[in-house]
């Protein structure tokens, strides 16, 4: 059974049903009782309750939030030894990506040279007017 930080006999369920703010907070008694992600989709979830309602209750939203900061992040995927990268092979592929971006703004500049000598020749061909 959900335990409630809220004393159940505060607002006693009425059809059976808990009040949105009592399933809220049962949902994230038990999430952290099952050591579960707290956030705002678990917690909707778990309620049965939607996102929006979490978003617009301060209390609940605060708690959320500082409940959230409080877990530790999950451990990041180390890439074994063998699969990763040497230093040489790192070098390398810098050198190559250095090499391809001189080239391309090599090419950048020849084209803007290009797009320069076209415009002046329309220009020259339109009698001295501007076409744009």
């Amino acid at each position: 059974m959900l335990s409630f930080s809220i004393h159940p006999d505060f607002c006693p369920p009425v059809n059976g049903v808990l009040p949105t703010e009592q399933r809220a907070q049962a949902a994230i008694s038990l999430l952290l009782k099952e050591q579960r992600p707290i956030n705002f989709k678990t917690v909707a979830e778990t309620a049965g309750i939607s996102t929006a309602w979490l978003y617009e209750h301060k209390i609940i939203k605060e708690r959320i939030m500082y409940l959230r900061a409080q877990q530790t992040p999950k451990a990041q995927v180390k890439i074994p030894p063998k699969e990763q990268a040497s230093s040489a092979s790192k070098d390398a592929m810098i050198i190559a990506l250095r090499q391809r971006i001189q080239k391309l703004e090599k090419e950048n500049r020849d084209l803007k040279r290009q797009v320069e000598v076209a415009s002046g020749l329309l220009y020259q061909q339109g009698g001295g007017k501007s076409q744009q």
